[in-house]
């Protein structure tokens, strides 16, 4: 699986802000079709006394036949493909096979393991005849030759994708008429942790439907309230809160160069909780949309956990397509099946989830 970040930014203005930041995942999945094909051939001591090629029936939903020649000189029997097709190279797509002899002790003349395909003058199969017929109870049972072939067809080869922008520049603003409320000059001082944070109370009953609710509440009971404890969330995540609602239309959250990835993603849960307590929606998205970079195939159910447990929407429409996406390699994921029993709508929205499927373009190798 690829993925692929794209940012673009203007080439005027180097230091402009990112205004595009596409997520793509790449998964190429090639279906292929097992034929099993079994010939005997009965009377085969008289059939090699007067014949020197004999060709099988038509094999079910294939463009090819089998070809069997008798090679005197070198006293070899050899079977080849006979396509019925004018152009085999393109619709004969046979991957791999496999042969071997069903004899009176089972098989023989086996193949240890799968042969690759080319179109060549190569015969799919050789076998010396002398060698047979001296083991004519081993190898010709009743004097008939039964051999089996196996072939793996590539029946198509697709892409599946899915991507997601993970930066949207929209602001998306509460429509609350702040300025009834409170005048638009107006501080607030919030203490967190025996630190102040001073924000515009028109900007935070702006961004947030719950500050707006606090400030309400103080304001029709008569309190001059400049002062709001806050004491479920930390001070560098509540900083962060106040740094966004400072300057929503230009936040862009960036880490310090010492934090790694554990760090990142514990900072990015905490503000996706801090935003959801307090229903600042716009937060909220940007921290889902962060935290989306850092899904992988081994961690996508515990991010799974996280949407659902803060009813965010994003994130969990996201891990809901990751999963979809790469699900032969999660279902069998213990965290994953202990997940399905305790949520099973899960499986109604993996079956409802969209990804994009396209053919894949290839050129054969048609080997030497």
């Amino acid at each position: 699986t690829d993925k692929v970040c794209i940012s673009e930014t203007s080439t005027e203005y180097k230091d402009q802000l990112l205004s595009k930041h596409d997520l793509h995942h790449c998964r190429t999945k090639c279906l292929t079709r097992k034929t099993n094909f079994q010939w005997s051939i009965e009377n085969f001591s008289n059939i090699c006394d007067f014949m020197d090629t004999l060709t099988s029936s038509e094999i079910k939903g294939e463009c090819y036949k089998i070809d069997m020649s008798i090679n005197r000189e070198n006293d070899k029997l050899y079977f080849y493909i006979n396509s019925t097709v004018p152009n085999p190279k393109e619709q004969i797509n046979i991957h791999r096979y496999n042969v071997y002899i069903q004899g009176s002790d089972g098989a023989i003349f086996s193949y240890a393991d799968w042969k690759r395909f080319y179109f060549n003058a190569n015969p799919l199969y050789e076998v010396c005849l002398q060698t047979v017929f001296l083991n004519k109870t081993t190898y010709l049972p009743n004097n008939t030759l039964s051999i089996h072939f196996t072939f793996e067809t590539f029946e198509f080869i697709s892409h599946i994708s899915m991507y997601e922008n993970i930066l949207d520049k929209e602001e998306i603003m509460y429509n609350l008429d702040c300025n009834k409320i409170l005048l638009s000059n107006s501080i607030v001082t919030f203490v967190v942790e025996g630190n102040r944070l001073r924000v515009n109370k028109s900007l935070a009953c702006a961004a947030s439907p719950v500050f707006n609710e606090m400030l309400k509440n103080c304001n029709e009971k008569g309190q001059a309230k400049d002062e709001i404890e806050i004491s479920d969330v930390t001070f560098d995540i509540f900083e962060k809160i106040i740094f966004y609602i400072n300057g929503s239309n230009i936040f862009e959250l960036k880490f310090d160069a010492n934090n790694d990835i554990i760090s990142q993603t514990n900072i990015l849960i905490h503000l996706l909780a801090a935003s959801h307590t307090y229903h600042i929606y716009d937060l909220k998205v940007i921290c889902e949309k962060r935290l989306i970079t850092y899904v992988t195939k081994d961690n996508v159910v515990t991010y799974l956990n996280i949407a659902i447990l803060y009813n965010a929407a994003y994130l969990k429409n996201y891990t809901i397509k990751f999963i979809n996406l790469h699900i032969d390699d999660i279902k069998y994921n213990i965290q994953f099946l202990k997940k399905i029993e305790t949520n099973p709508e899960i499986l109604s929205y993996l079956s409802e989830s969209e990804l994009s499927v396209t053919d894949a373009f290839y050129i054969k190798y048609n080997g030497a």
